[in-house]
């Protein structure tokens, strides 16, 4: 494809596509937002699940090995 016959390609699509309407980026943006409450859902029920099941591994804050205190 040529530089020219990609910018016609580009004027094309330019002179079809028209704005959104506002009832159009309105729902957009509650999809959007579903979609990211879902996935923060559901990895907020792995997260518990993981902390109910003891599966998260756990920090180590006891003394170190061969840290001597003192």
């Amino acid at each position: 494809m040529t530089p020219r016959e990609f910018l016609d390609s580009v004027r094309r699509l330019l002179l079809v596509t028209t704005k959104p309407s506002r009832d159009e980026v309105s729902l957009m943006v509650k999809i959007s937002f579903l979609g990211i409450a879902i996935i923060g859902s559901l990895g907020f029920i792995i997260r518990v699940l993981f902390l109910f099941l003891n599966l998260l591994p756990q920090s180590q804050t006891a003394t170190q090995p061969g840290a001597q205190g003192g």
